[in-house]
């Protein structure tokens, strides 16, 4: 996942959607990755554009490449017990096995916000996913203001409570995270400095010549 950027990740998801002929009026929820032995593997949320009660999960390379939402089975017993089957549970199990959002709409943000605020009590049984979609909101500066007035509802800063308690030595998933966040400043402000030498050695030499 690394090698590629989002947008060649998504790219390849809006072209497997297509070439599959299976929706006439796709919209795109979200689109999760995973690497596996050096594959991408990924998982979409489709909804119907005229009618946004139809929804399928989109797995392009899963025997079963469309399934619709209500046919989704959490895979653990315990997460039976606890939540309600929905596709936003679904999509905190997959980040707890490692799957990495690639894109993700505001408004699937926020049914993923409310189903963290329904069952507030016991979503910590996804430790590691929701440290990890936490800190995602975090990176890109979703807040819980931004989407209470987006939703024109209420959702209590999460991003807070979920990552300020954590510490480096309780989470792995966080230290990566945090860790990629910054190689990517880097490497951006290198590439910044990079650019900016060059110009300002362009304007030497002209200084110079002229």
């Amino acid at each position: 996942m690394i090698f590629k950027t989002r947008v060649e990740h998504l790219e390849n998801v809006l072209n497997e959607i297509g070439n599959s002929n299976l929706y006439e009026y796709p919209h795109v929820d979200f689109v999760l990755v995973k690497e596996i032995n050096g594959k991408d593997y990924y998982t979409a949320g489709i909804s119907n554009e005229i009618n946004p009660d139809e929804s399928f999960l989109f797995r392009p390379k899963a025997r079963a490449k469309s399934i619709p939402i209500q046919n989704l089975r959490y895979e653990k017993q315990e997460y039976k017990k606890l939540f309600k089957e929905c596709i936003e549970g679904y999509v905190l199990q997959q980040m707890q096995k490692g799957y990495k959002i690639i894109y993700m709409s505001i408004d699937f943000h926020i049914e993923l916000w409310g189903f963290i605020d329904n069952y507030y009590h016991s979503i910590d049984i996804f430790d590691d996913g929701l440290i990890y979609y936490m800190s995602f909101c975090y990176e890109i500066g979703l807040t819980s203001t931004f989407l209470s007035h987006y939703s024109c509802g209420y959702f209590p800063d999460f991003i807070h409570d979920f990552l300020g308690e954590v510490t480096f030595e309780s989470s792995k998933e966080l230290v990566k995270t945090m860790i990629e966040s910054n190689n990517r400043m880097i490497t951006s402000l290198e590439l910044r400095n990079e650019l900016c030498y060059k110009i300002l050695d362009g304007r030497t030499e002209n200084e110079e010549s002229s």
